[in-house]
């Protein structure tokens, strides 16, 4: 269920921007002037330097995107702004950077798990206060969701989850993740569901009832069609919806 407030949600928002990881990488500014050219929202990824500068990456390490070996969240800013984004000119821009780019097009801003919840959110949200544009925060990570809930609650919130068949964590945690738990404790005010594990997640038609429903990342034209009617919105990429 979306309410009037949330409407902006239906828009389809380009994962990481419209990126093809050969000319435009993802995550790049070329990537996000590309989906603000065709009208799209954007979703992307923030992490924080060692220094404490936002940056929009989503890895925790560098290789795949950089060649750099080494967690992003332990370089400074200094170490990584001339690092080029796979064989392109393209470099990791900070969060300022990418919130220029974007202008005013809805905008859905994952913030990536990390230790000591507060340090980044407090930062972010001086970054987002004042987007002129739709936009909302969403994370895998409950306590970051709940952070705003305490100190921003003006800013659009939502739970990020899926299978957590490949993560790392503890079988318990798995579970309470998977099946939403934390949700009405954090007071998300919509959820961001894998298109590929969200029915295995019963709790999830609970919620439907109350709040929107975020699909990601829808791969094809056909995916899209066949989930449509399950989802208030969703996040697409690998493809530009008809």
């Amino acid at each position: 269920m979306i309410n009037e407030n949330l409407q902006w949600m239906k828009t389809p928002f380009a994962h990481r921007g419209l990126f093809d990881n050969v000319n435009v990488p993802e995550n790049s500014i070329l990537a996000f002037e590309k989906a603000v050219e065709r009208g799209f929202g954007m979703e992307f990824d923030v992490q924080m330097t060692k220094d404490q500068v936002l940056v929009v990456f989503h890895d925790d390490n560098m290789k795949r995107m950089t060649g750099l070996d080494k967690d992003i969240r332990e370089t400074t800013w200094e170490e990584i702004k001339h690092l080029t984004l796979l064989d392109t000119d393209q470099k990791i821009p900070t969060l300022a950077e990418v919130l220029k780019v974007c202008k005013s097009q809805p905008l859905v801003v994952e913030i990536k798990t990390h230790k000591n919840v507060g340090v980044a959110e407090q930062l972010i949200y001086q970054q987002i206060k004042d987007y002129p544009g739709k936009l909302c925060i969403e994370s895998f990570n409950p306590f970051i969701v709940r952070w705003y809930f305490k100190n921003a609650p003006e800013i659009i919130r939502g739970q990020l989850s899926c299978d957590h068949r490949e993560s790392p964590l503890p079988a318990w945690q798995k579970f309470a993740l998977k099946n939403l738990i934390f949700c009405k404790w954090n007071k998300s005010q919509f959820i961001a569901y894998d298109v590929n594990s969200f029915q295995q997640c019963k709790a999830l038609e609970k919620y439907r009832k109350k709040m929107p429903i975020i699909f990601w990342t829808i791969k094809t034209q056909q995916q899209l069609e066949n989930n449509f009617d399950f989802c208030d919105g969703y996040i697409f990429d690998s493809f530009v919806p008809q």
